[in-house]
């Protein structure tokens, strides 16, 4: 499957007071390359609509080098990775000037029907999509386990700013909830290495929300995201922490 690429220069919205772009940015880039190159392939947003479907994000794992800096010049490749019949994975990599990898990640994302939100096999759109191929940036996103959470949690509300096209709560500020929930003299000495993302089900507006936290070994975390109307984990989160250089 051909790459599609992007030059990108980082922006100031884009970076943390350290004047490096943010987990979330770059979270945000992938996501956004990658409805491009759908739209390229005509199996972009408009394209599913009109069968009454649409995509969802369902796992997402990368892994961090280095963090680009406020007006470094990056280039971003993506490309599908193929289906599974159900997946369909795609993959990162994202690169400075001098070629050199600051970012690897790979991506698995289903077709859901609008109305009935049943998962809609890849073939039964159009057959031509391509086969599971083996992975070249990373690997594949895994299955997270939820852990067991506590009985006294902190419920805070989906804010409208959290919503996306789809009225759902948006992929992107799970992980920005996660992160904040670590507190910032943590994240003043702290950075993602790597990232690993299950979504499990859809937030909406009305729903309260509230992050589990769970020390793995090491640096280690996991984290869920737990809905407080029928206690359902809508999203678990693999995260290696790593000092600040």
């Amino acid at each position: 499957m051909e790459k599609y690429r992007e030059y990108l220069t980082i922006k100031s919205y884009q970076t943390n007071q350290y004047g490096q772009a943010s987990i979330a940015s770059l979270f945000d880039i992938l996501i956004e390359a990658a409805w491009a190159h759908a739209q390229v392939m005509d199996w972009g947003y408009d394209s599913l609509k009109s069968n009454n479907l649409f995509w969802v994000l369902s796992r997402m794992y990368f892994q961090v080098e280095k963090y680009p800096a406020w007006q470094d010049q990056v280039i971003l490749n993506t490309w599908s990775a193929g289906t599974d019949g159900i997946y369909a994975y795609r993959e990162y990599i994202l690169e400075n000037e001098k070629g050199e990898i600051l970012l690897k990640a790979s991506s698995a994302w289903l077709i859901l029907d609008m109305e009935s939100h049943k998962i809609f096999r890849m073939s039964e759109f159009r057959a031509t999509f391509p086969k599971l191929v083996d992975s070249k940036a990373c690997r594949n996103p895994k299955r997270i386990k939820p852990d067991t959470h506590p009985e006294n949690l902190n419920y805070f509300p989906v804010l409208f700013s959290e919503l996306d096209i789809n009225k759902h709560f948006n992929s992107v500020k799970y992980v920005e909830r996660v992160l904040d929930d670590f507190g910032i003299d943590f994240l003043n000495s702290h950075e993602p290495a790597e990232l690993e993302v299950n979504y499990l089900k859809e937030g909406q507006a009305g729903d309260r929300i509230a992050v589990t936290r769970t020390p793995l070994a090491g640096s280690e975390y996991l984290n869920c995201l737990v809905r407080e109307s029928d206690s359902a984990d809508l999203c678990v989160m693999r995260i290696v922490w790593r000092h600040r250089g």
